[in-house]
């Protein structure tokens, strides 16, 4: 197992909704005319949720439901940036930042040890006994920290072109008598299903590179179980720190769970919509791949289905990557997939060669959860 990921594709339901909106449009007739986010493909446009909408859900949702703490944001004249430390802060580990702090150096110079003895390492004041040659604390620490996100998600776009509709409507009540006349206003919603696929690098959560351009500084301090399981040798072999186990599968595990949660997008008030996924397409990979893309496509005008046979060439090509229990992870809502039968009636013989466990998408969810948690998917 080189790169095990956890691979899904997902398809949520908007009904009569504005979930993401690009703010006014200049060319309307109206001042106040407020438009959707839209994308063109050909010569047809369809509506869309940014990449990062969806994930400020995603996260949200953890901060609410399973105790996330975010990570404190630092404003400055032209950036903002959060803490940067995703030893304490999950969200950090998980979503990734840039991180760009006042750069210094540290004092002193940690001695070479010798190779069989043991070195105390001080990281800003939290010592931890390691073996070997300790880390060299003269180089300079702070400055630019990134760390690139182990979940990564694509836009969520509709499935059908063409279903975005323009809303008239005006604030009349209780207008002055001195100036009766009604503000109108514009704005637009749709009622579409819209796909989406996400990725989440296991090895990568809970795990650390150390110094200049990496996950965090030198003198970061320990915390929360976090322990040495590299040492640094420079720039190019990193200093590596890693969360225990138990809290790595933990982190991995609370994030499949909040999609079964998910909720949150713009004009709710007057436009509520649900979208907690409909229908999920789920499995453990050996690679960085996130194959299960355009899975959903039009039937006719108004209906969506899955390809099967583009389903069946990925499954096929995929079958022998598959890791953990090798199967694959089918939730759907009855009456989404105008070929629902159909895809039922292969799911239930097996697909390209691999067994589907099919159920209600919050089964789904539930059961990858688990996985991660307890079939040793992550590792040491």
């Amino acid at each position: 197992m080189s790169y095990p990921v956890l691979t899904a594709a997902i398809l949520i339901e908007a009904n009569g909704a504005a979930l993401n909106n690009a703010g006014n449009d200049a060319g309307k007739i109206l001042d106040n005319a407020v438009v959707v986010k839209q994308i063109k493909i050909g010569k047809a446009t369809y509506p869309y949720i940014s990449g990062q909408a969806f994930r400020r859900w995603w996260r949200e949702v953890l901060y609410a439901d399973f105790g996330w703490q975010p990570s404190p944001v630092t404003r400055e004249a032209k950036s903002a940036y959060t803490d940067g430390n995703p030893i304490k802060y999950p969200d950090d580990d998980m979503f990734g930042y840039m991180s760009a702090k006042k750069a210094k150096k540290s004092a002193g110079k940690q001695k070479k040890t010798d190779p069989g003895s043991t070195a105390d390492l001080a990281l800003d004041g939290n010592e931890l006994g390691v073996a070997a040659e300790a880390i060299v604390a003269d180089e300079v620490s702070g400055g630019t920290q990134r760390r690139v996100s182990p979940l990564k998600n694509s836009l969520l776009v509709s499935v059908l072109p063409r279903v975005i509709t323009i809303d008239f409507g005006h604030f009349s009540r209780d207008l002055p008598v001195d100036n009766p006349n009604m503000v109108p206003f514009e704005h637009e919603h749709y009622t579409a299903l819209m796909q989406g696929v996400f990725t989440i690098s296991l090895q990568d959560v809970g795990h650390f590179e150390c110094g200049l351009m990496r996950d965090i500084a030198l003198d970061a301090p320990l915390s929360d179980g976090a322990t040495v399981t590299q040492e640094s040798e420079g720039n190019l072999r990193p200093g590596i720190l890693g969360l225990s186990i138990g809290e790595r599968r933990k982190r991995v595990a609370q994030t499949v769970q909040a999609l079964a949660r998910l909720r949150y997008g713009a004009n709710l008030t007057r436009n509520l919509s649900d979208v907690v996924p409909v229908v999920t397409l789920m499995g453990y990979l050996d690679g960085g791949n996130a194959p299960f893309q355009n899975l959903f496509v039009p039937m006719g005008d108004d209906k969506v289905m899955l390809n099967l046979p583009r389903l069946t060439s990925v499954v096929t090509d995929y079958s022998d990557r598959l890791i953990g229990d090798r199967k694959l992870y089918f939730g759907y809502r009855p009456g989404i997939l105008a070929n629902e039968q159909e895809v039922l009636a292969a799911m239930n013989v097996g697909i390209g060669g691999v067994s589907f466990v099919v159920g209600t998408p919050g089964q789904t969810i539930a059961r990858v959860a688990e996985l991660a948690e307890r079939d040793g998917l992550l590792t040491e």
